[in-house]
């Protein structure tokens, strides 16, 4: 098979961490859903050029037979010197997805995460799902929808695709949600600013059907700052966000979901345009936009 039309894998960052194991079952479950091949990355600091050909660690064996359990067809490991982040910077150009723990040796008081998946989200060329439960040691929930988090039409698109592909593999229903931050002092969204959220959310769920997957899509307008999505994310299966340049003194929604959402959270980066839509008059009448809370 060549390069082109080779499936594209889903790449985990595996050590011996409790964080780590609950990112391979995660990444394995969503691999052997779609079809995919599997590749757990080993960074080592030190080694020698030897690394490739010595017998894997027994942690890394008891991952791979856990992967060959969850149903993964294809499951390899790779242990590579070098430093983790950029390793798997360089392994996300030819994957579907890169999976990374979130309670690790980075994290810091107050947030969910370590430096391996901040450095890493919105910054290399797949999206990167930071998987997690909504406390350490406890494995993300199997229910809830597939949260799809719209800031425009530019990078929409993207967010949805990213969405749509859990969605199936899970077979749950997608929730396109925004944020309608009002502009003014007191932070009352208008009447201008709520009809231009809801008709982005009426958008973003066409999109969806018009894809043609059969998938179940609802909308959700949230009236307030982005931080307000923390609480959306608590009853969702994965909540998926894309990145924004953002001023160097704001903190980006997807900063901001990856350090405190309890769900794991896919950051999808800024890829080159890919659709040309507009934002539509109307939602498809099957599908029910949900009013933000009164």
């Amino acid at each position: 098979m060549s390069d082109k039309h080779r499936p594209r894998p889903v790449v985990v960052g595996v050590d011996e961490s409790a964080s780590s194991r609950v990112a391979l079952h995660w990444a394995a479950e969503l691999a052997a859903a779609t079809g995919t091949p599997l590749v757990l990355l080993h960074a080592q600091l030190h080694g020698s050029a030897r690394l490739a050909s010595a017998p894997h660690p027994p942690y890394l064996r008891e991952l791979l037979t856990d992967a060959e359990r969850c149903g993964v067809s294809r499951a390899s490991v790779e242990i590579v010197q070098g430093n983790t982040v950029d390793l798997l910077r360089s392994r996300a150009r030819h994957a579907r997805l890169l999976v990374v723990g979130s309670y690790g040796d980075g994290a810091w008081s107050g947030t969910l995460v370590g430096h391996v998946a901040l450095g890493l989200a919105g910054r290399v060329g797949c999206p990167v799902a930071v998987v997690r439960g909504s406390t350490p040691g406890m494995p993300p929930a199997r229910g809830g929808p597939v949260v799809a988090a719209v800031e425009d039409v530019r990078t929409g698109p993207e967010v949805l695709d990213t969405a749509l592909f859990l969605a199936q593999a899970w077979g749950a229903p997608v929730l396109v949600a925004h944020c309608a931050a009002g502009r003014e002092t007191c932070g009352e969204v208008s009447p201008e600013e709520e009809s231009a959220a809801r008709r982005l959310v009426e958008w973003g769920m066409r999109w969806v059907t018009d894809q043609g997957t059969g998938v179940s899509v609802a909308g959700k307008v949230i009236e307030g700052e982005a931080a307000h999505l923390v609480g959306l994310a608590a009853s969702a299966r994965v909540l998926v966000v894309g990145h924004h340049e953002q001023p160097a003194s704001a903190r980006s929604t997807m900063r901001q979901m990856i350090e405190f959402a309890p769900c794991p959270v896919v950051a999808v980066p800024p890829l080159p345009d890919r659709y040309v839509s507009a934002v539509p008059e109307r939602a498809p009448a099957d599908a029910a936009v949900v009013p933000p809370p009164g």
